[in-house]
């Protein structure tokens, strides 16, 4: 028993010592995120892509259902000694809590430590002006009404391996310029058994480091789910931020030949513009129709409530790992997009 409590508060100092510590980002970027979790990502993706179900989700299952079982057997073995048994249970969930965030911080959340994209990038938010944010607005509503015959054209005429295969095309380059110095093995999306509470949450989309796998909204639209596939992407290149993802999202979308994946991108960040610039520029009927559907399937199942409680967490978890503005950090994209400079290729420049 003793030895027991002794190896759950070495577990629990443990992840504290990991989840606390100061850990200096040019050490995590080489030997941590251009290392260690190298090794991860190329090892353990390709073996979840390969199993055709969430398997994140049998893992849920049996991480709740063992303790489960085990707090019930003991119990009932207990008799007389309920409350001490009940004391030595809570110590040891408390112990096997630890040994999941420490697992959690090993296997990917160690990566919120690395530089973000946001200071490798050449920006500079004195660029940031009411001219090119309209500039850039031009551009996403361009985009859209120009290439949205094209892009359902396209969602028809290829499968969805062939549009990964055209996003991972324009999604390595990104990772790459970003300081990604390996080839990043990219995950297939999957569908949850949770997916309808994730849907009742506004949750589309989802990284499981315990998985190795990305979970997508069963009832995303065809030209949703490209940059949405993007997004996580960025997490499995080891890239924690969610403004971060956003933008590389959208930068690899943006820069794609496909009309799908370049309509994505714009339908995505459409909805980020500026009132005013969303006012003065008209959208043709078919766009406007792509943005009704949208918001029907989003209000479908959305629960204001669970939204709430879950983006609450979710806050707290971001700033807990590090992430200062918290969930507020998903709407730094625009400011990103707009004072960053491009090469040619639509590659982001390096300070």
């Amino acid at each position: 028993m003793r030895a027991a409590l002794a190896f759950d508060a070495a577990l629990i100092a443990l992840a504290l010592l990991v989840v606390e510590a100061p850990w200096p980002a040019a050490v995590i970027e080489r030997f941590y995120s251009n290392g260690a979790y190298v090794w991860l990502n190329q090892t353990f993706v390709p073996l979840a892509n390969a199993v055709p179900f969430a398997f994140g989700d049998v893992e849920v299952t049996l991480a709740v259902v063992i303790p489960l079982g085990i707090w019930i057997a003991r119990l009932r073995r207990a008799r007389g000694r309920r409350v001490r048994t009940a004391a030595a249970l809570v110590a040891h969930t408390a112990g096997y809590a630890a040994a999941i965030v420490l697992a959690f911080e090993l296997l990917w959340a160690l990566d919120y430590h690395r530089p973000t994209v946001s200071e490798r990038v050449d920006f500079d938010a004195a660029r940031v002006t009411p001219a090119n944010v309209s500039a850039f607005a031009d551009r996403i509503v361009g985009i859209l009404n120009d290439d949205v015959a094209a892009a359902h054209a396209r969602a028809t005429g290829e499968t969805p391996m062939q549009t990964r295969a055209e996003l991972a095309r324009d999604f390595l380059p990104v990772a790459a310029r970003l300081g990604d110095r390996w080839p990043i093995a990219v995950t297939v999306p999957k569908t949850t058994i949770a997916d309808r509470i994730y849907a009742m949450a506004g949750v589309g989309g989802q990284y499981d480091p315990f998985a190795f796998e990305t979970l997508l909204a069963a009832t995303f639209l065809p030209f949703e789910w490209p940059r949405a596939l993007a997004h996580e992407w960025t997490h499995v290149a080891g890239f924690g931020d969610e403004g971060d993802a956003n933008f590389v999202g959208t930068v690899t979308c943006l820069r794609s030949n496909d009309p799908l994946i370049r309509y994505s991108a714009a339908f995505w960040t459409y909805g980020e513009l500026p009132d005013a610039d969303r006012a003065r520029l008209p959208l043709v009927p078919a766009v406007a129709a792509d943005l009704a559907a949208s918001n029907a399937r989003f209000e479908r199942y959305y629960n204001p409530r669970l939204f709430a409680i879950s983006w609450r967490v979710y806050d707290r978890y971001l700033r807990a790992s590090g992430v200062r503005a918290g969930v507020v950090s998903y709407n730094n994209d625009l400011r990103m997009l707009v004072g960053t400079r491009f090469d040619t290729d639509g590659l982001p420049l390096r300070r």
